[in-house]
């Protein structure tokens, strides 16, 4: 949605001038899921629910692929070579931490978490954290579709509306780029004594 009236955000407050966001709507997208086998019980549920979110987004069963990797650990790398292949405009991924005795927990969190953050943070594709990181396998057991919601239904839909908004701003071109800064000639500057 680019559009230059008020818009109240979803905070309640107004904004004047332009206001660009993505749709909920997968229109014809691509999608890669990048699941973890690791506590497969918890992330089989965050999978179903992202295939549900992308299937109420519009997204056809051609147009969303799963890739599964051992663990948490390696879902950053997964997604990296995803995302260089250029087939995907968006890539989802899941998985499940749970807390034990030792700090490997703590570990493998932040590492899966910054590689993860990094892809996302380039700006190139639209790429959605659904891994969780719980202290408890009953807490990851709520947010994978129990009383909390389920955690990859969500990360799918970031990635759908981050993925139109890519998109959008492609289109705008002027949106996707800064502008260019054009130097004064050398000629017209002055001159050190």
């Amino acid at each position: 949605m680019s559009k230059t009236e008020s818009k109240a955000s979803s905070y309640g407050a107004e904004h004047e001038g332009p206001v660009h966001e993505g749709e909920p709507t997968s229109n014809g997208r691509r999608f890669a899921l990048v699941a973890a086998r690791f506590n497969d019980a918890v992330v089989a549920k965050l999978i179903d629910g992202a295939r549900e979110a992308l299937r109420r987004a519009g997204a056809a069963i051609d147009d969303v692929e799963l890739y599964r990797c051992p663990g948490a650990m390696e879902i950053a790398g997964l997604a990296r070579r995803i995302a260089d292949t250029g087939r995907f405009d968006g890539i989802i991924c899941l998985g499940a931490v749970i807390r034990g005795g030792t700090p490997h927990f703590d570990v493998v969190v932040r590492e899966c978490a910054r590689g993860v953050g990094e892809l996302a943070g380039e700006g190139k594709i639209a790429v959605a954290f659904g891994v969780l990181t719980c202290d408890t396998t009953e807490q990851a057991v709520d947010r994978a579709g129990g009383k909390e919601g389920n955690r990859g239904y969500d990360a799918a839909m970031v990635a759908v509306e981050m993925a139109d908004l890519y998109a959008r701003m492609r289109a705008d071109g002027a949106a996707a780029q800064p502008p260019s800064v054009v130097p004064a000639p050398a000629t017209d500057l002055p001159r050190r004594k």
